[in-house]
């Protein structure tokens, strides 16, 4: 299918024109979300660009090199029945922000409104705060936009899978995955990660940006053929399944509120056991101290007792010296005496006899 046809195919497209009806949907929405700064703007940019194949133009306020400065649900049409959605993307993936990322997903938060990360249940009050203000005949296609520079590390591919099969529990759809950056790291590898979380498609762009918007027949096709994915995908799910928008939309909404209960359950035991653990490393510390303290007083008494028991046979051994010091003096007086009385007898008679 060449170009034209597949633009044709892709304007064209019309829940209206179902053998089925519309089953109340009017509009696609393609819901992107990641990671802060793995190019989610600049592929609304790019699918634009090539879209109304003008002028180049930064609609989607992509700051290059500066990644990560969507705060709010921003739409950008394509065409009267396709929106793109550039969410407000996450600084980490992990079990407590994923719900920002599932209530974003699952249009439960109004578009055009700043999206605020906050703890505890303020998502919840934020959610039935949106009840009137968001559409239930959006039809949701979701999205997963990664950077090909970005090295995964093992356990945070874990909790991507995780919320990558959420994401597909919480809309009905295996997310699409759109690689960012494909000639800046290892395409291949990094495909195969994705396939390992069992994605099935998967698109690669090198995004059109300010600096580099030259057009190119391969860069325009890969967008339109990701487009036409979408269609196609949309159009098969209506077409072959009863759907009621509103109970989906029902559903989303308790399917996220349980999830933030969950959440918090969870974050709340783990505070308990924090809690529990850091009492007792306190008590085991306390109770190591009290160990050492008696250790070091049982040295110092064992030391003293060995200082005593020195001082006991030094002065012992003093005294043993003293004694044998007087007695061999007794013994040399002895002699002495003896000699003295020897030469007296020697000097009365002349000579022993």
């Amino acid at each position: 299918m060449d170009m034209d046809e597949l633009k044709r195919v892709i304007n064209n497209f019309s829940f209206d024109s179902f053998k089925n009806g519309n089953q109340g949907f009017n509009q696609i929405l393609i819901q992107l979300f990641g990671l802060l700064g793995h190019g989610k703007s600049s592929f609304i940019n790019t699918c634009i660009y090539v879209w109304q194949d003008g002028e180049y133009q930064n609609w989607a306020k992509a700051n290059e090199g500066h990644g990560g400065t969507t705060t709010e649900r921003i739409p950008h049409k394509i065409t009267s029945n396709i929106t793109l959605v550039d969410n407000r993307g996450l600084p980490v993936l992990d079990g407590y922000w994923s719900g920002e990322i599932f209530a974003q997903l699952g249009n439960l938060l109004p578009l055009g409104r700043k999206v605020e990360l906050d703890k505890g249940f303020g998502l919840v009050d934020r959610i039935v705060r949106s009840e009137k203000l968001v559409k239930t005949s959006d039809f949701i296609v979701p999205v997963y936009v990664h950077s090909v520079k970005y090295n995964m590390p093992a356990e945070e591919a874990k909790e991507l899978k995780r919320i990558l099969h959420t994401a597909r529990d919480l809309t009905g759809i295996y997310p699409i995955v759109v690689l960012t950056h494909k000639t800046y790291g290892n395409l291949t590898s990094v495909e195969s990660s994705f396939r390992d979380m069992g994605i099935e498609r998967i698109f690669a762009f090198e995004n059109y940006t300010q600096e580099d918007h030259f057009k190119t027949r391969g860069r325009h096709e890969e967008v339109l053929k990701f487009l036409q994915e979408v269609v196609k995908d949309a159009q098969f799910r209506v077409e072959h399944q009863t759907r009621n928008p509103v109970k989906e939309m029902h559903d989303r909404k308790q399917f996220v509120l349980n999830y933030v209960h969950q959440r918090e359950k969870k974050a709340e035991q783990e505070s308990l056991e924090r809690k529990k653990a850091f009492e007792k490393a306190i008590k085991e510390k306390e109770i190591k101290r009290q160990e050492e303290e008696l250790e070091r007083e049982r040295r110092r008494r064992k030391e003293a007792e060995e200082a005593e028991l020195r001082k006991r046979r030094e002065k012992l051994e003093r005294q043993r010296a003293a004694d044998q010091a007087r007695y061999e003096m007794g013994i040399r007086e002895q002699q002495a005496a003896n000699a003295k009385k020897g030469k007296k007898f020697l000097g009365l008679f002349g000579k022993r006899k």
